[in-house]
């Protein structure tokens, strides 16, 4: 089966008009809550798609696979491959790592949640059908949740780094399921904010705009990362979305980038991907916007404030845009390589050190 995905992924990349197959991108959108692009939230939802990672490094998701996986971090099934063997990884987990799709992250310890994304509703449900062989049982009177024991209780006689379903300190795992994915948490409070959402990211205009925007590229989606506007205050002080309704959130950052410099047009949500395409590794930031001239005018900005990065990048990032039937989405796009120092790996460690300039809202 993972040949056969390497054999797939080849002959798309080399047909040279294959776009990126949304499959995955859209499940893990139908599970992310859609706070991910919340103007408050300092959350940054991570989404890994296995079945191209695998396929890139000859069907093997093995740790040559695993060190492009920048954004793993965080992500327990991802943190339990990269130290164990496939063989001990579904052994351990009661899952093969060639069963999943994709895996997603969001949220920080101690409220942490891990997506595991499988091909079907079916697949999850057998699997989550299987943890009792690994010590889950109903998580008291609750239907619908697991766990293998008592939750925020440190266990260090179970602590076992490669056990996708003990925590650091050898805590046990609450786990749910959506859909085609397990939900998995250091207990049912850190559930919540997914499993209760309003409504979920696919079904927001940003995630309808971001998600045909990456779509519209010629090539793999091996990850992204999802975020909202909180990414791009700069100077602004998050202070002014504090209470507010999104609506409300809105126009104070509408007003706030007025009176800002050197910015974009504030966006709805944006997206950070690392593409495979026919000639490598390539960049891609989508920004979401209600309409095209908008999206046109912040990608050519955000391209200059690309060449502002610190250390510079190689090479100067393409701009462009994608009119989709929720809006417009400004893309910006930076060839390169796979290594620590490319430019998608650049983009994540200016990120989540709080200055990524290609954000940057302000008129």
């Amino acid at each position: 089966m993972t040949m056969k995905r390497a054999a797939v992924l080849a002959l798309a990349l080399a047909a040279g008009s294959a776009h990126a197959d949304g499959a995955n991108l859209r499940a893990a959108l139908s599970v992310l809550p859609d706070t991910v692009f919340s103007a408050a939230s300092p959350d940054v939802a991570r989404y890994l798609d296995l079945s191209a990672l695998a396929a890139r490094h000859g069907g093997v998701l093995g740790p040559e696979a695993l060190t492009r996986a920048t954004l793993g971090g965080g992500i327990r099934p991802i943190e339990a491959m990269a130290l164990a063997t496939p063989q001990d990884f579904a052994a351990k987990a009661g899952i093969d790592s060639a069963a999943l799709s994709f895996v997603a992250g969001l949220g920080r310890l101690p409220a942490a949640v891990s997506i595991w994304g499988f091909a079907d509703d079916d697949a999850a449900a057998a699997a989550y059908s299987g943890l009792s062989a690994q010590g889950f049982s109903r998580l008291g009177l609750l239907p619908g949740m697991l766990a293998n024991g008592e939750p925020n209780v440190t266990d260090i006689g179970a602590r076992d780094p490669a056990n996708p379903w003990r925590g650091q300190l050898g805590q046990a795992s609450v786990v749910a399921r959506s859909g085609p994915t397990l939900l998995q948490a250091g207990d049912r409070a850190a559930l919540a904010p997914v499993k209760g959402a309003s409504a979920p990211a696919l079904e927001t205009p940003a995630g309808q705009t971001l998600l045909a925007a990456l779509e519209a590229q010629q090539g793999a989606v091996l990850q992204a990362a999802f975020l909202g506007p909180y990414h791009g205050l700069g100077g602004i002080d998050p202070a002014i979305l504090v209470g507010k309704t999104p609506d409300e959130a809105r126009e104070a950052l509408e007003r706030a980038a007025a009176k800002a410099n050197g910015g974009l047009p504030p966006w709805q949500g944006a997206a950070l991907a690392d593409l495979e395409a026919t000639d490598g590794p390539a960049l891609i930031l989508a920004l979401a916007y209600a309409d095209c001239p908008t999206a046109q005018a912040a990608a050519a900005r955000a391209a200059a404030l690309w060449q502002t990065m610190d250390p510079p990048p190689a090479g100067a990032a393409k701009a462009g845009h994608v009119e989709t039937p929720s809006g417009c989405a400004a893309v910006l796009r930076a060839a390169g390589t796979d290594e620590p120092k490319g430019p998608f790996a650049q983009a994540v460690f200016a990120l989540m050190s709080g200055n990524l300039p290609p954000l940057r809202i302000g008129q």
